[in-house]
Protein backbone atom coordinates (compact mmCIF):
# COMPACT_ATOMS: atom_id res chain seq x y z
CA UNK A 1 0.00 0.00 0.00
CA UNK A 2 1.31 3.46 -0.43
CA UNK A 3 0.55 6.44 1.89
CA UNK A 4 -0.32 10.04 0.63
CA UNK A 5 1.82 12.09 2.47
CA UNK A 6 1.68 16.43 2.83
CA UNK A 7 4.46 17.20 4.50
CA UNK A 8 5.55 21.04 4.94
CA UNK A 9 8.57 22.54 3.27
CA UNK A 10 9.59 19.16 1.59
CA UNK A 11 10.26 17.18 4.84
CA UNK A 12 9.64 13.99 2.98
CA UNK A 13 9.56 12.98 -0.32
CA UNK A 14 8.17 9.60 -0.14
CA UNK A 15 7.04 9.10 -3.47
CA UNK A 16 9.68 10.19 -6.31
CA UNK A 17 8.90 9.07 -9.58
CA UNK A 18 13.19 8.05 -10.00
CA UNK A 19 13.17 4.00 -10.55
CA UNK A 20 15.27 2.46 -8.36
CA UNK A 21 14.57 -0.84 -8.96
CA UNK A 22 17.82 -1.26 -10.26
CA UNK A 23 18.56 -1.87 -6.52
CA UNK A 24 16.33 -5.04 -6.16
CA UNK A 25 18.53 -8.31 -5.92
CA UNK A 26 21.76 -6.58 -4.62
CA UNK A 27 23.58 -8.09 -2.17
CA UNK A 28 27.31 -6.40 -1.78
CA UNK A 29 30.10 -4.89 -3.78
CA UNK A 30 33.08 -3.59 -3.36
CA UNK A 31 34.16 0.12 -3.80
CA UNK A 32 37.00 -0.26 -5.70
CA UNK A 33 37.55 3.19 -6.74
CA UNK A 34 36.67 5.30 -3.35
CA UNK A 35 37.00 9.22 -4.29
CA UNK A 36 39.69 10.54 -2.09
CA UNK A 37 39.37 14.59 -1.07
CA UNK A 38 35.60 14.79 -2.47
CA UNK A 39 34.60 18.11 -3.50
CA UNK A 40 31.51 19.01 -0.85
CA UNK A 41 31.43 22.56 -2.54
CA UNK A 42 28.81 25.02 -3.97
CA UNK A 43 24.77 24.11 -2.59
CA UNK A 44 24.00 20.92 -1.94
CA UNK A 45 20.30 19.07 -1.12
CA UNK A 46 21.96 17.78 2.15
CA UNK A 47 19.56 15.79 4.25
CA UNK A 48 21.52 13.66 7.17
CA UNK A 49 24.98 13.84 8.95
CA UNK A 50 26.43 12.19 11.66
CA UNK A 51 29.48 12.35 14.13
CA UNK A 52 31.47 9.66 16.17
CA UNK A 53 31.83 10.28 19.69
CA UNK A 54 35.13 11.85 19.11
CA UNK A 55 34.23 14.12 16.17
CA UNK A 56 36.91 13.05 14.17
CA UNK A 57 34.63 10.64 11.88
CA UNK A 58 31.47 12.09 9.67
CA UNK A 59 29.03 10.78 7.53
CA UNK A 60 26.41 13.37 5.63
CA UNK A 61 24.17 12.26 2.87
CA UNK A 62 22.30 14.30 0.32
CA UNK A 63 18.62 13.94 -0.88
CA UNK A 64 18.88 13.25 -4.39
CA UNK A 65 23.03 12.77 -4.32
CA UNK A 66 25.99 11.08 -2.92
CA UNK A 67 26.86 9.35 0.81
CA UNK A 68 30.31 11.18 2.08
CA UNK A 69 32.58 10.12 4.71
CA UNK A 70 35.63 11.92 6.54
CA UNK A 71 38.17 11.06 9.07
CA UNK A 72 39.45 14.47 9.60
CA UNK A 73 36.62 16.17 11.32
CA UNK A 74 35.20 17.56 7.84
CA UNK A 75 38.22 18.85 6.57
CA UNK A 76 38.20 16.34 3.77
CA UNK A 77 35.81 13.92 2.54
CA UNK A 78 35.70 10.80 0.72
CA UNK A 79 32.61 10.22 -1.97
CA UNK A 80 31.24 6.55 -0.58
CA UNK A 81 28.80 6.10 -4.08
CA UNK A 82 30.45 3.37 -5.56
CA UNK A 83 29.21 -0.35 -5.38
CA UNK A 84 25.44 -1.29 -4.84
CA UNK A 85 24.93 2.70 -3.53
CA UNK A 86 26.42 4.30 -6.47
CA UNK A 87 24.84 7.31 -8.50
CA UNK A 88 22.12 9.63 -6.80
CA UNK A 89 19.99 8.47 -4.17
CA UNK A 90 16.99 9.91 -1.93
CA UNK A 91 19.63 9.72 0.89
CA UNK A 92 17.11 10.52 4.02
CA UNK A 93 19.23 9.60 7.36
CA UNK A 94 22.72 8.17 8.51
CA UNK A 95 24.31 6.84 11.57
CA UNK A 96 27.59 5.98 13.00
CA UNK A 97 28.97 3.76 15.66
CA UNK A 98 31.41 4.62 17.99
CA UNK A 99 35.10 3.67 16.39
CA UNK A 100 33.33 4.51 13.28
CA UNK A 101 33.59 1.80 11.26
CA UNK A 102 30.09 0.69 11.21
CA UNK A 103 27.63 2.65 8.92
CA UNK A 104 23.64 2.35 8.35
CA UNK A 105 21.56 4.50 5.89
CA UNK A 106 18.61 4.81 4.36
CA UNK A 107 16.97 6.01 1.28
CA UNK A 108 13.27 7.61 0.92
CA UNK A 109 11.20 4.98 -1.06
CA UNK A 110 14.37 2.97 -1.23
CA UNK A 111 16.49 0.75 0.60
CA UNK A 112 18.13 0.11 3.85
CA UNK A 113 22.01 -0.16 3.84
CA UNK A 114 25.19 -1.04 6.60
CA UNK A 115 28.37 -0.85 6.48
CA UNK A 116 30.72 -2.73 8.55
CA UNK A 117 34.26 -1.39 6.81
CA UNK A 118 33.71 2.49 7.48
CA UNK A 119 31.99 2.76 3.98
CA UNK A 120 34.17 0.85 2.00
CA UNK A 121 31.45 -1.91 1.34
CA UNK A 122 27.93 -2.01 1.92
CA UNK A 123 24.98 -4.51 2.19
CA UNK A 124 21.72 -4.34 0.91
CA UNK A 125 19.07 -5.05 4.10
CA UNK A 126 16.13 -5.05 2.11
CA UNK A 127 16.91 -8.03 -0.33
CA UNK A 128 18.60 -10.58 1.50
CA UNK A 129 16.15 -13.02 2.71
CA UNK A 130 17.85 -14.26 5.84
CA UNK A 131 17.90 -10.78 7.52
CA UNK A 132 15.49 -8.21 5.37
CA UNK A 133 13.22 -5.65 6.17
CA UNK A 134 10.63 -6.45 4.08
CA UNK A 135 8.81 -3.78 2.42
CA UNK A 136 5.60 -2.87 1.98
CA UNK A 137 5.08 -1.69 -1.79
CA UNK A 138 7.43 -1.18 -4.74
CA UNK A 139 10.20 -4.51 -4.67
CA UNK A 140 11.12 -3.76 -0.69
CA UNK A 141 11.45 -0.03 -1.29
CA UNK A 142 9.92 1.74 2.03
CA UNK A 143 9.88 5.46 2.67
CA UNK A 144 12.85 5.25 4.91
CA UNK A 145 12.99 8.23 7.27
CA UNK A 146 15.16 8.02 10.40
CA UNK A 147 17.88 5.40 11.48
CA UNK A 148 19.63 5.19 14.50
CA UNK A 149 22.30 2.78 15.53
CA UNK A 150 23.93 1.62 18.99
CA UNK A 151 27.33 2.40 20.21
CA UNK A 152 29.09 -1.27 18.92
CA UNK A 153 26.93 -1.06 15.89
CA UNK A 154 24.70 -4.88 17.22
CA UNK A 155 21.52 -3.20 17.48
CA UNK A 156 19.43 -0.55 14.84
CA UNK A 157 16.40 0.73 14.91
CA UNK A 158 15.05 2.88 12.02
CA UNK A 159 11.21 4.25 11.19
CA UNK A 160 9.21 4.43 7.94
CA UNK A 161 7.34 7.50 6.77
CA UNK A 162 3.35 6.49 6.57
CA UNK A 163 4.43 3.05 7.87
CA UNK A 164 5.92 1.02 11.11
CA UNK A 165 8.98 1.25 13.57
CA UNK A 166 11.42 -1.76 13.12
CA UNK A 167 14.46 -2.54 15.33
CA UNK A 168 17.41 -4.93 14.42
CA UNK A 169 19.76 -7.21 16.03
CA UNK A 170 23.44 -7.85 14.48
CA UNK A 171 25.37 -11.00 14.47
CA UNK A 172 28.09 -12.51 12.68
CA UNK A 173 26.99 -10.20 9.40
CA UNK A 174 22.90 -11.33 9.92
CA UNK A 175 20.82 -8.44 11.64
CA UNK A 176 17.81 -10.23 12.54
CA UNK A 177 14.61 -7.72 12.70
CA UNK A 178 11.32 -7.02 14.13
CA UNK A 179 8.77 -5.43 13.18
CA UNK A 180 7.06 -3.34 16.02
CA UNK A 181 4.09 -1.85 14.35
CA UNK A 182 2.04 -5.28 14.20
CA UNK A 183 -1.41 -5.32 15.89
CA UNK A 184 -1.05 -5.71 20.03
CA UNK A 185 1.84 -3.13 20.15
CA UNK A 186 1.37 0.64 21.23
CA UNK A 187 2.94 1.91 18.66
CA UNK A 188 0.66 -0.62 16.07
CA UNK A 189 -0.36 0.20 12.64
CA UNK A 190 1.24 3.12 10.22
CA UNK A 191 2.38 6.35 11.30
CA UNK A 192 4.31 9.12 10.40
CA UNK A 193 7.17 8.53 11.58
CA UNK A 194 10.22 11.45 11.75
CA UNK A 195 12.98 10.44 14.10
CA UNK A 196 14.31 7.59 16.00
CA UNK A 197 16.99 7.49 18.76
CA UNK A 198 18.89 4.77 20.81
CA UNK A 199 20.95 4.68 23.42
CA UNK A 200 24.98 3.42 23.77
CA UNK A 201 23.81 0.34 24.58
CA UNK A 202 21.19 0.23 22.49
CA UNK A 203 18.51 -0.37 25.22
CA UNK A 204 16.38 2.47 25.60
CA UNK A 205 15.03 3.77 22.46
CA UNK A 206 12.78 6.89 21.86
CA UNK A 207 10.50 7.61 18.74
CA UNK A 208 8.34 10.31 17.29
CA UNK A 209 5.39 10.61 15.00
CA UNK A 210 4.19 13.84 13.13
CA UNK A 211 0.78 14.83 14.53
CA UNK A 212 1.17 11.67 17.04
CA UNK A 213 2.71 10.99 20.20
CA UNK A 214 6.29 10.23 21.62
CA UNK A 215 7.41 6.91 22.52
CA UNK A 216 9.43 5.02 24.00
CA UNK A 217 10.56 1.54 25.29
CA UNK A 218 13.29 0.18 28.21
CA UNK A 219 13.90 -3.26 26.58
CA UNK A 220 15.55 -2.86 23.23
CA UNK A 221 11.87 -2.19 21.53
CA UNK A 222 9.78 -4.77 23.05
CA UNK A 223 7.54 -2.87 24.61
CA UNK A 224 6.83 0.61 23.72
CA UNK A 225 4.71 3.21 25.74
CA UNK A 226 3.17 6.47 24.74
CA UNK A 227 4.61 9.73 27.01
CA UNK A 228 2.36 12.49 28.47
CA UNK A 229 4.58 15.21 25.69
CA UNK A 230 1.31 15.03 23.94
CA UNK A 231 0.47 14.73 20.28
CA UNK A 232 2.74 17.23 18.27
CA UNK A 233 3.98 17.92 14.90
CA UNK A 234 7.29 16.11 16.15
CA UNK A 235 9.93 16.18 13.91
CA UNK A 236 13.13 15.10 15.81
CA UNK A 237 14.47 13.38 19.46
CA UNK A 238 17.65 13.11 20.46
CA UNK A 239 18.57 10.87 23.71
CA UNK A 240 21.96 10.56 26.30
CA UNK A 241 23.89 7.70 26.19
CA UNK A 242 22.35 5.51 29.03
CA UNK A 243 19.10 7.10 27.80
CA UNK A 244 17.32 9.15 30.99
CA UNK A 245 17.65 12.38 29.04
CA UNK A 246 15.95 13.13 25.97
CA UNK A 247 15.30 16.03 23.35
CA UNK A 248 12.59 16.59 21.25
CA UNK A 249 11.64 19.20 19.52
CA UNK A 250 8.34 20.71 17.12
CA UNK A 251 7.43 21.66 13.50
CA UNK A 252 6.38 25.11 13.96
CA UNK A 253 6.57 24.87 18.04
CA UNK A 254 8.32 24.29 20.82
CA UNK A 255 11.66 22.32 22.03
CA UNK A 256 11.00 19.96 25.16
CA UNK A 257 12.95 17.75 27.07
CA UNK A 258 13.04 14.74 30.02
CA UNK A 259 14.97 13.97 32.41
CA UNK A 260 13.67 10.46 33.14
CA UNK A 261 13.60 8.70 30.32
CA UNK A 262 10.61 10.25 28.78
CA UNK A 263 8.24 10.35 31.67
CA UNK A 264 8.16 14.10 32.82
CA UNK A 265 8.88 16.92 29.66
CA UNK A 266 9.88 20.42 29.99
CA UNK A 267 8.52 22.98 27.34
CA UNK A 268 11.84 25.43 27.16
CA UNK A 269 10.52 27.56 24.76
CA UNK A 270 8.97 29.52 27.42
CA UNK A 271 9.16 33.18 27.65
CA UNK A 272 12.59 35.08 27.84
CA UNK A 273 14.51 32.13 26.52
CA UNK A 274 16.34 32.81 24.13
CA UNK A 275 14.56 30.18 21.62
CA UNK A 276 10.77 30.84 23.19
CA UNK A 277 7.93 31.19 21.38
CA UNK A 278 6.75 28.83 17.97
CA UNK A 279 9.75 28.04 15.82
CA UNK A 280 10.18 25.55 12.73
CA UNK A 281 12.42 23.27 14.41
CA UNK A 282 13.90 20.48 12.13
CA UNK A 283 16.56 18.82 14.24
CA UNK A 284 18.22 18.46 17.50
CA UNK A 285 21.35 16.57 18.82
CA UNK A 286 22.77 15.72 22.28
CA UNK A 287 25.80 15.49 24.12
CA UNK A 288 26.80 12.13 25.88
CA UNK A 289 25.53 13.21 29.39
CA UNK A 290 22.71 15.45 28.34
CA UNK A 291 24.02 18.77 29.05
CA UNK A 292 24.90 19.97 26.12
CA UNK A 293 22.18 20.23 23.32
CA UNK A 294 21.86 21.80 19.76
CA UNK A 295 19.32 22.40 17.94
CA UNK A 296 18.16 23.86 14.44
CA UNK A 297 15.48 25.94 12.67
CA UNK A 298 14.29 25.25 8.91
CA UNK A 299 14.59 28.95 7.46
CA UNK A 300 15.78 30.38 10.75
CA UNK A 301 18.47 29.90 13.15
CA UNK A 302 20.97 27.65 15.03
CA UNK A 303 21.22 27.36 18.61
CA UNK A 304 23.52 25.93 21.16
CA UNK A 305 22.40 24.62 24.89
CA UNK A 306 23.80 24.36 28.21
CA UNK A 307 22.45 22.63 30.92
CA UNK A 308 22.55 22.83 34.36
CA UNK A 309 21.04 22.69 37.70
CA UNK A 310 17.69 22.13 35.64
CA UNK A 311 18.32 25.54 33.61
CA UNK A 312 19.55 25.56 29.91
CA UNK A 313 20.82 28.50 28.70
CA UNK A 314 21.05 28.87 25.18
CA UNK A 315 22.73 30.63 22.35
CA UNK A 316 21.64 32.02 18.61
CA UNK A 317 24.60 31.01 16.57
CA UNK A 318 23.10 32.59 13.91
CA UNK A 319 23.86 36.46 14.61
CA UNK A 320 25.45 38.93 12.29
CA UNK A 321 29.06 37.97 12.29
CA UNK A 322 29.30 34.45 12.11
CA UNK A 323 29.70 31.61 9.79
CA UNK A 324 26.29 30.77 9.92
CA UNK A 325 24.54 34.33 10.13
CA UNK A 326 21.40 34.27 9.08
CA UNK A 327 18.14 32.37 8.19
CA UNK A 328 19.11 29.12 6.35
CA UNK A 329 17.20 25.70 5.98
CA UNK A 330 19.07 23.61 8.58
CA UNK A 331 18.29 20.57 7.98
CA UNK A 332 20.32 17.98 10.49
CA UNK A 333 22.90 18.63 13.22
CA UNK A 334 25.48 16.24 14.96
CA UNK A 335 27.52 16.52 18.05
CA UNK A 336 30.65 14.98 19.67
CA UNK A 337 30.00 13.15 22.49
CA UNK A 338 31.24 15.72 24.98
CA UNK A 339 29.42 18.52 23.02
CA UNK A 340 32.68 20.56 21.47
CA UNK A 341 32.45 19.33 18.33
CA UNK A 342 29.33 19.71 15.70
CA UNK A 343 28.21 19.58 12.44
CA UNK A 344 25.34 20.86 10.44
CA UNK A 345 24.08 20.69 7.04
CA UNK A 346 21.75 23.13 5.15
CA UNK A 347 18.65 21.97 2.78
CA UNK A 348 19.80 23.47 -0.46
CA UNK A 349 23.38 25.43 1.20
CA UNK A 350 26.23 23.93 2.47
CA UNK A 351 28.01 21.42 5.53
CA UNK A 352 29.15 23.17 8.07
CA UNK A 353 31.37 22.35 11.32
CA UNK A 354 32.57 23.86 14.65
CA UNK A 355 34.90 22.69 17.20
CA UNK A 356 34.64 24.99 19.93
CA UNK A 357 30.80 24.12 21.35
CA UNK A 358 29.31 26.00 18.15
CA UNK A 359 31.46 29.53 19.29
CA UNK A 360 32.30 29.42 15.72
CA UNK A 361 32.11 27.70 12.21
CA UNK A 362 33.99 26.61 9.67
CA UNK A 363 32.11 26.66 6.01
CA UNK A 364 32.76 23.57 4.06
CA UNK A 365 30.92 24.25 1.56
CA UNK A 366 33.13 26.97 -0.11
Amino acid sequence: MKFSLDIMKNYYYIYCTVALSLLAGCKMASSSSLESGADISGSRNWQSIAMSPDGQKLAAVEFGGHLYTSENSGATWTDLSTGIIANNKYWYSIAITNNGQKLAAVVNNGHLYTSEDSGATWTNRSTRPEDSVIGNYNNDNQAWISIAISSDGTKLAAVVGGGHLYTGTASAGIITWMDHGTAGSAIAGDKLWRSVAISSYGYKLAAVAGGEHLYTSGDSGANWTATNAGNRNWNSIAMSSDGTKLAAVVGNGHLYTSSDSGVNWTDRSTSGSAIAGEKDWQAIAMSSDGTKLAAVVYNGHLYTGTASAGTITWTDRGTAGSAIAGGKNWQAIAMSSDGTKLAAVVRGGHLYTSGDSGATWVDRGK
